[in-house]
């Protein structure tokens, strides 16, 4: 084989893609990351990230303060109109709050510490399946070749049907919008708060602020019609303000703000996500959680996984046997925690917002992806 030849090619240098290129090259394997974005990421926004999340930073060596992350206990469900509200309680920090262009930089410098080549401003334009590996060719004209490939450059990409992955049909599409302002005014607390919004709809829509760092981020997750996302986000944005859950008003930002599908729990829905020595990780896997929407965490969880079943593979004789066993590793690890709780929440509205109990079940299943 050639010199040449990466045991695994990872497209795509988000949370999945990179966690996998740590592990993998924590076991001392060839691995190169490929993305078409030129890093460091300049453009920085606040997002979140389960408790969860910690032990598996621990296990890529960033435990501690290596990579910036601020708990956050402050935490407050809404009605839609504001005329309730409650705090669910939690016996520890429910989840983080980061820097998500931080978050991403760190983790690839961790890489490269692992001994991963990583290529920036890579656009792929073909992959091709060949007999004992798979080759990536690049617009510049260059071209990657790997015994492996890891597809985790997100949802958005015609690499998951050119290695033959089908995309399952979302019944009901969920589309996210978010702005992200800094504010320049000593009325955001020092401490992180995040407030849920319930009840947008009669579906289980939900809106999502976070303070922190003189900075606000207001996102709507919409299971409606794509068409009124803006004007949803806009009008979320001018209560808040005017019911003081928000130091300023953001609708003018929240206007111009960019509507994307969102793929959560889609992995639920896939046949497979092994292809020929092919697997689809993070976003293109639709490894993003039901009732949060949240996707770091399942993101790296999944990536975690391949790499597990990567190593395998690449010491076994039949190695593609050994891929398949991806399917089936993250539905028995990972699949509760990406479905929806299994209950209406609109009914049980009433009951969230009127006893803690409930409350504080609803806190649990939104940030921790328990049932209900």
């Amino acid at each position: 084989m050639s010199e040449n030849l990466f045991d695994v090619v990872i497209a795509g240098a988000g949370p999945a893609g990179t966690t996998a290129a740590i592990l993998l090259g924590q076991a001392g394997k060839r691995v190169v990351l490929v993305d078409r974005a030129t890093f460091p990421r300049p453009v920085s926004r606040i997002a979140w990230l389960s408790r969860h999340t910690r032990n598996l930073l621990e296990e890529l060596g960033l435990g501690g303060d290596s990579i910036e992350t601020t708990g956050f206990r402050d935490v407050v469900f809404h009605r839609e109109d504001f005329s309730q509200s409650i705090k669910p309680t939690f016996e520890e920090t429910p989840g983080y709050l980061i820097d998500r262009s931080r978050f991403d930089n760190t983790l690839i410098d961790r890489a490269k510490d692992q001994g991963v080549e990583f290529m920036d401003n890579s656009e792929v334009s073909d992959v091709t399946l060949n007999e004992s590996s798979v080759t990536l060719s690049l617009a510049s004209g260059g071209r990657v070749e790997g015994k492996l490939l890891f597809l985790a450059a997100g949802r958005d990409t015609f690499m998951l049907q050119r290695v033959g992955l089908t995309v399952g049909a979302e019944a009901s599409p969920i589309w996210t919008a978010q702005v992200d302002v800094v504010v320049d005014t000593a009325e955001v607390p020092p401490e992180p708060r995040v407030a849920v919004i319930l009840g947008l709809d009669h579906v289980g829509s939900f809106g999502l602020i976070c303070q922190w760092c003189k900075r606000v981020s207001v996102g709507i997750h919409w299971m409606g019609d794509r068409d009124q996302m803006v004007s949803k986000l806009v009008h979320l944005c001018q209560t808040a303000h005017k019911n003081d859950v928000l130091p300023i008003d953001v609708s003018q930002q929240a206007a111009s703000a960019t509507v994307i599908r969102s793929p959560a729990a889609v992995a639920l829905d896939m046949d497979s996500h092994v292809g020929k020595h092919t697997l689809a990780i993070g976003d293109a896997g639709g490894f993003v959680t039901a009732a949060s929407n949240e996707g770091v965490y399942p993101a790296m969880w999944s990536g975690k996984l391949a790499a597990r079943v990567a190593i395998e593979a690449l010491t076994s004789v039949h190695s593609q046997d050994a891929l398949m066993t991806f399917d089936s590793a993250w539905r028995m690890e990972m699949a509760d925690y990406l479905r929806s709780p299994h209950t209406d929440i609109q009914f049980l509205l009433p009951l969230i917002f009127s006893n803690q109990p409930m409350a504080d079940r609803m806190g649990a299943a939104f940030f921790l992806g328990e049932n209900i």
